[in-house]
């Protein structure tokens, strides 16, 4: 069963607690005051890595269309094709979505109780990053709104500032700096350089992302950002004359 399946099928339910959980609760009627009480979502002990990460995704991106004012229906036709979301399943994952775009302002909560979860596993929260960022294009423009609200949840997810510039750049950067790119000073050492490009390739390649619960449905560009990762280490390698 997919992760659609899994996540719709109700074998996720609401035990999550927080503020992610208290959204799940109001579209399923449940008791809103009950389900915040809960601290399930907070002590990191979550059974559902893949499910916690889905959904954190579909709120975070229902308030990142909201950011820059009036949510289109373009913009949910794009979120539902880029996420490739099979047509039995959308009408669910709408509901999510619409109860999330109610507003953006609170998006801080969800951002922080992901960034509780995770915060062990910051290649987790880099693809979530990653992820936001291919919403926010699917317009064909990265407001500033957008970039402002992703900038956030980076922050929230306790993400430092070279581990977000990495994939800010990706995006934004017409002319990408390669050590920015790569999360680490110009001046480091070509030890440095090397050691960073390893830990980046382990950390991003499908079978890692996957291992630390990432859906299959979710792991979206980071083929591309592996890809530019390395050509930026081969053009620093070129600059640096390093064999």
């Amino acid at each position: 069963m997919s992760i659609w399946g899994k996540l719709l099928a109700g074998t996720f339910g609401f035990a999550l607690g927080g503020p992610i959980g208290a959204l799940l609760g109001v579209i399923a009627g449940h008791s809103v005051d009950k389900i915040r009480k809960q601290k399930a979502g907070f002590n990191g002990n979550v059974q559902s890595p893949q499910e916690v990460i889905t959904i954190g995704i579909i709120i975070l991106a229902a308030k990142l269309a909201k950011a820059d004012g009036q949510v289109t229906s373009d913009e949910v036709s794009a979120f539902k094709e880029k996420f490739k979301i099979p047509p039995d399943f959308q009408s669910d994952v709408g509901k999510i979505f619409n109860e999330a775009k109610k507003n953006s302002e609170d998006y801080h909560q969800y951002a922080q109780q992901l960034g509780m979860i995770f915060r062990g596993q910051p290649q987790v929260l880099e693809q979530v990053i990653n992820l936001l960022f291919f919403v926010a294009e699917a317009d064909g423009e990265i407001s500033s709104p957008e970039i402002t609200f992703i900038e956030g949840c980076a922050k929230y997810f306790g993400l430092n500032k070279h581990q977000y510039e990495s994939i800010q750049t990706m995006w934004l950067d017409k002319q990408i700096n390669p050590y920015k790119l790569l999360g680490i000073e110009k001046e480091c050492s070509n030890e440095e350089l090397r050691k960073r490009w390893l830990t980046l390739n382990k950390e991003l390649h499908p079978d890692q992302l996957r291992a630390q619960g990432v859906p299959q449905e979710l792991i979206i560009k980071s083929e591309d950002r592996l890809s530019e990762i390395n050509q930026a280490y081969d053009k620093i390698k070129i600059l640096r004359n390093i064999n």
